[in-house]
């Protein structure tokens, strides 16, 4: 086999590697996701990064034995070393058994290393000393280019190396190892380096961690981490290995438990890339208001009441700066409930930087549109969840639907909440730990298993209420033995919990990435339609002064509000909410008045005239009067509720009432007069209405100049200073085009003495009778406010056939502004959650009581954890790596038969 034929193999391979074909295509609205966006997924890097050259590689870490259980000295894994702007990644094939995304400024040296299986072997030296061996595969050409860039890329990283000492400082696990190397240098240690106090490890280091500490063996997980990160390098340098991810999942210890949370996501890399953003936009944004943090200060005391940081000052106030930056960080979503809980949360194990970091991350990446007003991302993936369960639970699913009970009563809370608000706090952590290692599938693993674990008890419930208490009384008793009468001791120390998550990660280990990404965009349209849908008709529904509009002409102007809006979005970013300004509101009118856009007439060699039309929307101030008196709020921008009402005016078309709006429109300061300036500007407007219009002709020129000098006429005249150039320049243009040829001398006359005739019409204002007055005497003006200008307006569907797919489903992305009234199924979500918070304060509060009470207690664990790194891992250690990976044969039991078993296009089979 030539190399060119090996190269084109290994090609595809890497395509179906990074494009799994279990992944169905997207319809033709939804394109597939890029390379980069893949690869950026894959490693969770920032949105900065670029996938520039990729390889097949052979990796290896010299003398490294917890790793892989094994006394060999090295172990080599074959995969594809991945190079962008900032980051070294590498993934094996079978994409477990060895890991690292290795930023470049955490490398101090690289060497060439003899080989003579390959061409090209690198040894790299990172911060931490720990030693990579790479061996390329692949021809001299692409082995060269990758070294090339590497060594470009490596250069270009050099100035970020200073900054690497700081950030290290706020991470724990360089805290601890450090010190405990030093006190391997001096074993006596120095009252300096005792005293030394290591960086934030969240509320939990002053108020206490959740849960026994003894119970959870903290100190035992601890003793193991060190010995892993002492082998396998640590935070920004960490290779993960298999042990890696039995050590999260057994549970993390409570010092390091933050550190690992923003590792896996990757809002490590985020808040690496923005140093001291947190503490710039706190004090660009002192003392500023908003809708959003005054809904945050009605949340701050809901937020984890039970627990001690958050009944006092400190805890609030830090929870309400995470909340205030976010909000501050992205406008457009500001804060939506649910998040409080959240952020509370992880401010127990992390810093405020931390915390906001991942909150953003989770926001924008993990859970896109999980907290917005209209909750799409949640209720997309509720959708996906039903469809789950529809596959793998097929007779509980029918049980649900016959008896009409709504699964997402109570899925909607675990979702939103991370489980935080339906389990014991210390065992929702533990979903935690697993979710920012795996990503969202975990959210739909946990679900699905407690669905399966308490299946027989579900199909004999025939009402949501009793299907809320089955669930509630399971959650409760999660801390209990899942096998209390078992003979085996083992078995019997086997809690609900774990019961839980073997089912979870053993019988549900179908669920994947790609089956969530694959559901979800399977789901995608019809979600969001049914979302557009209910925010219109609760908007629709409360609408009023409508005129004579009809509820087709109302659902067409929607329509257009909304699209006139993302228009707007579209050339200058998001804005904070659903109204429209100026540029806007001119892309409505556009659409809606053929004399608001920019349309011009061609002259035909035929003599006549032809419109040629544009989209481009126009601007005179006609328009701009039309936007102030459609201002009702006085704030330059226009509600739908606004836009309706105006738009009823608009299109009257009864004479009287559509010269009174006329009227209305240029009388600035409502005291039922016009001025000169105003009926100057009526004139100049119905020229500019018909400037486009084919049939205008002579007649209608003249009849516009009449109603000037019969105004002007009829007014009221007060002394006043002689008029403005700009008045006597539409007057005398008026003029000269109406003039008849006989009438040269008598129009020579009157320019003669303009200041004459300026002295003479003076300050001068016209009332609504006389207005009507004179239009009604003209047979063209009448004629133009009857109905000519009335047919300039109308509300047709909008023509979406020259707009992508692309287009209207971005639109359809931004409806988590369109809802002003609330949705219902938020409400019941919001309540629903308020209860359960409810509950759980009541159950877990001697549980809180216990883990923050005690402070002599507290600073003697605290002074044993100092010593962990330091001490080796002692007998008894590594018995909780055996239940790491949860694949043991103490599966779940209890409602097997009678729920079903399938085995769906996912892949996922229940026996």
């Amino acid at each position: 086999m030539d190399l060119s034929s090996l190269r084109r193999k290994a090609s595809v391979a890497l395509n179906l590697a990074l494009n799994p074909s279990s992944s169905p295509s997207p319809p033709p609205t939804d394109p597939l996701p890029t390379r980069d966006d893949i690869f950026r997924t894959q490693f969770r890097l920032p949105d900065s990064e670029h996938l520039l050259h990729d390889i097949a590689c052979e990796f290896a870490l010299p003398h490294s034995s917890v790793a892989n259980g094994s006394n060999q000295s090295q172990l080599h894994y074959t995969g594809r070393i991945m190079l962008s702007e900032a980051y070294l990644c590498f993934w094996t094939n079978d994409r477990r058994s060895a890991s690292f995304v290795l930023p470049l400024y955490t490398i101090r040296r690289v060497e060439r290393l003899h080989s003579k299986s390959y061409l090209f072997a690198l040894s790299i030296i990172t911060w931490h000393d720990l030693k990579l061996n790479l061996s390329f595969i692949g021809s001299r050409g692409t082995c060269e280019a990758f070294c090339d860039a590497l060594k470009h890329n490596l250069r270009g990283q050099l100035s970020e190396m200073k900054s690497l000492k700081p950030f290290l400082g706020t991470v724990w696990s360089e805290y601890m190892m450090t010190t405990a190397k030093e006190k391997e240098k001096d074993n006596n240690g120095t009252e300096s380096e005792k005293e030394k106090k290591g960086p934030s490890t969240g509320l939990g280091a002053i108020y206490g961690y959740p849960g026994d500490a003894r119970k959870l063996r903290d100190k035992s997980k601890m003793r193991l981490w060190a010995e892993y990160l002492r082998e396998n390098g640590r935070n920004l340098t960490l290779i993960r290995f298999p042990t890696f991810s039995k050590l999260i999942r057994v549970g993390l210890p409570n010092k390091l438990r933050g550190e690992i949370w923003e590792l896996c996501s990757g809002s490590m890399y985020s808040r690496w890339s923005h140093t001291g953003f947190y503490q710039k936009i706190l004090v660009d944004n002192e003392g500023r208001t908003s809708l959003s943090l005054e809904e945050i200060e009605k949340d701050l005391n809901r937020s984890l009441p039970e627990y001690a940081g958050y009944q006092n000052d400190e805890g609030i106030a830090a929870l309400r700066r995470v909340l205030s930056a976010y909000s501050w960080r992205n406008p457009e979503l500001g804060y939506c409930q649910a998040m409080n809980i959240v952020v509370a949360a992880l401010l127990i194990y992390m810093s405020e930087e931390q915390a906001f970091w991942l909150l953003d991350l989770l926001c924008d990446k993990f859970l896109p549109g999980y907290y917005s007003t209209t909750m799409y991302g949640t209720l997309l993936d509720q959708r996906v969840f039903e469809s789950l369960v529809e596959k793998t639970m097929p007779v509980l699913w029918s049980h649900f639907t016959s008896t009409d009970i709504q699964l997402s009563v109570v899925s909607l809370p675990w979702f939103l909440s991370l489980y935080i608000n339906s389990m014991p706090l210390v065992l929702a952590y533990r979903v935690l730990d697993c979710f920012f290692l795996e990503g969202p599938r975990v959210l739909f693993q946990v679900g699905l298993a407690i669905l399966r674990i308490n299946g027989e008890e579900l199909l004999d419930v025939t009402d949501d209420g009793s299907f809320i208490s089955v669930l509630k009384s399971y959650f409760s008793r999660l801390e209990e033995s899942a096998h209390p009468n078992s003979s085996n001791p083992k078995l019997r120390q086997v809690t609900r919990f774990q019961e839980l998550m073997v089912v979870a990660f053993k019988e549900f280990s179908g669920i994947t990435h790609e089956t969530v990404v694959s559901e979800r965009r399977k789901y995608k349209n019809s979600v969001l339609n049914s979302i557009e849908s209910f925010a219109k008709r609760t908007q629709l529904r409360n609408l009023h002064n409508t005129g004579r509009l009809t509820p087709t002409d109302i659902s067409n102007i929607y329509d257009r509000f909304h699209t006139a809006i993302f228009t707007r979005r579209v050339g200058l970013g998001s804005t904070t909410e659903s109204r429209m300004d100026y540029e806007a509101f001119r892309v409505y009118l556009s659409g809606i008045a053929s004399w608001a856009r920019d349309d011009s007439l061609e002259d035909l060699p035929t003599g006549e005239k032809r419109l040629v039309m544009t989209a481009t929307p126009a601007d005179h101030p006609f328009l701009q009067k039309i936007f102030a008196r459609w201002d009702t709020t006085l704030c330059s921008a226009l509600s739908l509720q606004d836009v309706v009402s105006g738009s009823a005016q608009l299109a009257l078309v009864d004479l009287m009432h559509l010269i009174q709006w006329w009227f209305e429109l240029f009388d600035d300061d409502g005291d039922g007069k016009v001025g000169r300036e105003g009926i100057l500007g009526i004139g100049e407007a119905m020229l500019w209405v018909t400037r486009n219009d084919v049939e205008r002709d002579e007649g209608f020129l003249n009849a516009v100049s009449g109603f000037l000098k019969r105004t002007f006429e009829y007014a009221e005249k007060e002394p006043t200073p002689a008029s403005t150039p700009q008045e006597s320049t539409l007057i005398d243009f008026l003029d000269d085009s109406d003039a008849e040829p006989e009438e040269d001398e008598k129009d020579t006359k009157t320019k003669e003495a303009p200041a004459n005739a300026d002295q003479a019409l003076g300050e001068l204002s016209i009332t609504l009778p006389t207005l009507r007055m004179v239009i009604l005497a003209d047979e063209y003006l009448e004629n133009f406010f009857d109905h000519k200008f009335a047919e300039t307006i109308t509300f047709a569907p909008q023509d979406t056939s020259a707009s992508s797919g692309k287009t209207q489903q971005r639109l359809r992305g931004m409806l988590d502004t369109l809802v002003t009234d609330g949705m219902r199924v938020a409400t019941e979500v919001r309540r629903k959650m308020e209860e359960s918070q409810r509950e759980a304060l009541k159950q877990q509060a001697a549980q809180r009581a216990a883990a923050g009470a005690g402070q002599k207690a507290k600073e003697r664990e605290e002074s044993l954890e100092e010593e962990e790194a330091e001490e080796g891992v002692q007998e008894g250690d590594r018995d909780l790596l055996s239940t790491g990976d949860f694949m043991d044969s103490q599966g779940a039991s209890g409602g097997r038969s009678r729920v079903g078993s399938i085995a769906g296009p996912t892949g996922v089979s229940i026996h």
